[in-house]
């Protein structure tokens, strides 16, 4: 038999001195060990979202190239976008494998937005934007850091240069081609004939394809481009011999 306790509670005794079920049931080691395992769950829960709430302070990271390396005091799960933290001091170092890193130091105050927005290049140079397989990546370098519109953190305008002349030759690129040249002897019969085309079996983004009648006639396609106002540095020609 159960009676109300002093205290509140239920005594759990019967009468003869046996526990009744429930006494047995919260006397049971294993749903002892559950109720502390439910309990510390709870505590982890509410100590996650308390840490959480705490992280009032935003990053946000818009690097070239788009597939950099983010790391931010040694943790490098990190990708364009944006990410909140406590507020705090940061060591966020960019990377990417044959670039030169940046790092910056950053003192997030609470409720914050800091944005880092940069690029990597190799010794000042921009060949690695040159490549077909990093277009996108060109395409982010011109967003941040163009003449016209140069968004970076760390005020770098050592890419605007670049960018203005592969912007000129992406526009030669689509309204210039073809580019041809005949050629005829004193009787008008054609002897030569080039034509540059647009190609598409390059490395570069810029390619470009010609056939010509044997490998002399190189030089002579490079100067006719050049001729035409095609920066050759951000162009590569695929030949084929007659």
């Amino acid at each position: 038999m159960t009676f109300p306790g002093g205290g509140g509670g239920i005594i759990s005794h019967m009468q003869d001195g046996s526990v009744s079920p429930i006494g047995n049931f919260f006397r049971n080691k294993w749903v002892r060990a559950i109720l502390v395992i439910d309990v510390l769950t709870i505590i982890g829960v509410v100590t996650v979202v308390i840490y959480n709430l705490t992280k009032n302070a935003i990053i946000d990271f818009t690097i070239a190239p788009i597939d950099a390396t983010i790391t931010v005091n040694g943790n490098s799960n990190y990708h364009n976008g944006s990410f909140q933290f406590h507020p705090g001091t940061y060591e966020v170092t960019i990377s990417h494998e044959s670039l030169d890193p940046k790092t910056f130091i950053i003192e997030l105050q609470p409720d914050s937005d800091v944005a880092i927005t940069t690029f990597l290049s190799e010794d000042g140079f921009f060949d690695f934007y040159k490549l077909k397989d990093n277009y996108s990546s060109y395409l982010m370098l011109e967003r941040i850091a163009s003449p016209n519109n140069n968004q970076t953190t760390d005020n770098d305008t050592s890419a605007e240069d670049f960018i203005a002349n592969f912007q000129e030759s992406y526009n030669l690129y689509q309204t210039k081609l073809p580019v041809t040249y005949s050629e005829y002897d004193d009787n008008g019969k054609l002897i030569k004939y080039i034509s540059v085309r647009d190609g598409h079996n390059c490395t570069f983004t810029l390619c470009l394809i010609t056939s010509i009648y044997d490998e002399k006639d190189e030089d002579f396609v490079k100067s006719l481009l050049l001729d035409a106002g095609f920066n050759m540095e951000n162009f590569e020609i695929e030949y084929k011999i007659y």
